[in-house]
């Protein structure tokens, strides 16, 4: 029988009082540092402006741009605000899927987190709104950016954040942020046992003229020169064509170096969707349906609407030994882990598939069209001993899935 595993699907709900933060955001960030009406009006065209210089504008962008007071606030009341709505739901997955949950289970007893390029602390408060578990452990949580404004503003943030979701007072909360001014390489006081960098390596490898393979395998040095003798790493960039490309590249690095990818992967085999010029490349999608009415009016009103969400990440570690799960031996039909990467796609003979990632490598799911969403993990039967069909114009294994 063919069935969804939903404890290893990339997305998972967000605790009630969470979900509500992420709601009311705007009005949060308005308390901390309120605008007058002026400066509320124009907002929106702040936002675009800023828009085009995170964008078609990146090469005019100064540097210390985060530093100014309005683009921080149309920063933090757009971008930042959707960067909650889609990690949020991630790493709530990150604490139902089995393997990605013993990262957090084997956390030593006073962890030390590592958030590179954290800008207003995006990536911690994602993890306090989505990982309750992480929520009383003694952590200290070192956040290094360029921006010493946004680190600020960021930590105000999150206490603010954390207590409105946290049943004893803000004082007695066992996260120490710790914010550090600089640039990727500039030394901390300790070893991180994790490490997160959330949309800040686009920024360096976009307009460089050396090879992403070169640079991938620097930045993974890097990475892991911050680390403990077993720590994870978790980097997430913009769903993009060059952005999944860094992302390949950065995870062949990281196996190489013997980490385990645990997310989203179902395999330790070669990426099918490595991000080459022309080719398909790895990245997930969430719908906004449900995102708040409110920053859908902002967005709507900068020009900017959004109906998805798209990310390309990679979460691996050397604290978990395996990601793949061991066939049943003597098995006459095992099964093929599979991960759901792409929207529905129609098929001859009114059928629906939707392309996804396993060890047979690049793969065509054929399947009803409401039945599986992006980022969805499965397993099919391999049929083993008969030949798979192939996609004439991917070149993809087609298996199906009865549900």
């Amino acid at each position: 029988m063919n069935n969804k595993l939903v404890d290893k699907n990339l997305f998972s709900k967000l605790p009630e009082e969470s979900q509500k933060i992420i709601e009311t955001f705007d009005e949060i960030v308005q308390r901390v540092k309120p605008l007058n009406s002026k400066q509320l009006y124009r907002m929106p065209e702040t936002i675009k402006e800023l828009s085009h210089l995170l964008t078609d504008e990146r090469n005019s962008r100064r540097a210390g741009y985060m530093n100014d007071v309005p683009t921080l606030s149309a920063y933090i009341r757009y971008f930042m605000w959707w960067n909650l709505v889609r990690l949020s739901p991630l790493f709530a997955g990150f604490e139902t899927n089995p393997q990605t949950k013993q990262v957090f289970q084997n956390l030593p007893e006073n962890p030390v987190f590592l958030d590179l390029g954290s800008g207003p602390l995006t990536v911690p408060i994602a993890l306090w709104l989505a990982c309750p578990s992480l929520r009383s452990k003694k952590l200290t949580f070192y956040c290094l950016d360029t921006s010493q404004n946004a680190l600020s503003f960021g930590e105000e943030l999150f206490l603010s954040i954390v207590a409105k979701t946290y049943k004893a007072t803000p004082e007695q909360v066992e996260w120490n942020i710790i914010r550090v001014k600089g640039e990727i390489g500039t030394e901390i006081r300790k070893k991180a046992d994790f490490i997160t960098c959330g949309n800040m390596f686009n920024e360096l490898y976009w307009n460089t003229s050396k090879p992403l393979e070169e640079i991938s395998k620097n930045y993974t040095n890097l990475l892991l020169s911050y680390g403990n003798e077993k720590t994870s790493v978790l980097v997430i960039e913009p769903g993009v064509p060059r952005s999944g490309r860094f992302i390949t590249l950065l995870r062949n690095s990281l196996i190489r170096k013997k980490m385990t990818i645990l997310s989203p992967c179902p395999h330790m085999v070669d990426c099918p969707m490595e991000g080459k010029k022309g080719g398909k490349w790895c990245h997930f999608t969430l719908l906004t349906d449900k995102a708040p009415k409110k920053l859908h009016k902002l967005s709507d009103s900068a020009k900017l609407s959004k109906d998805r969400a798209s990310f390309s990440f990679v979460f691996a570690s050397n604290v978990v030994d395996s990601v793949v799960e061991k066939p049943v031996e003597n098995s006459k039909n095992p099964q093929i882990d599979i991960r759901v990467v792409s929207d529905p796609i129609r098929l001859p003979r009114e059928k629906t598939g939707r392309y996804a990632c396993s060890s047979l490598g690049l793969t065509l799911l054929e399947a009803p069209e409401k039945a599986l969403s992006s980022g969805d993990f499965v397993q099919v039967s391999s049929h083993q001993g008969t030949s798979p069909k192939i996609d004439q114009k991917s070149g993809a294994v087609i298996l199906e899935l009865s549900v």
